[in-house]
């Protein structure tokens, strides 16, 4: 493995341990959209799986509420859509309920 890689693991690692229930590659994606595309924030499909025992309806209703995306129940928890910040990716990810993010990001539409 050449120095190169080796850094970049020990970076994905250090990014792991600041928000630690979501997807890392799902992290760098969404910081690199929005340092490319600064005008607009990536389209953002979240896959938001909760720990046992929690109502997705009301999860669902809340984020609605409170950020307005698009929701849809899944088998395991929520699907959310919108366009999305790494900030906000945080603000969500520190819900207690929450056991792991991932999904998707790409360039918004204009």
């Amino acid at each position: 493995m050449s120095q190169v890689e080796i850094q970049y693991d020990k970076f994905l690692s250090s990014i792991g341990k600041t928000i630690v229930n979501v997807d890392v590659n799902l992290m760098m994606k969404i910081m690199y959209l929005e340092r490319r595309l600064t005008d607009v924030l990536p389209r953002v499909e979240l896959h938001i799986e909760y720990k046992s025992g929690v109502d997705p309806i009301n999860k669902q209703e809340k984020i609605r509420t409170k950020y307005g995306f698009l929701t849809q129940r899944s088998i395991n928890g929520l699907t959310v859509v919108g366009q999305i910040s790494i900030d906000l990716i945080e603000e969500i990810s520190k819900d207690q309920d929450i056991k792991h993010i991932s999904g998707t990001a790409n360039p918004a539409s204009y």
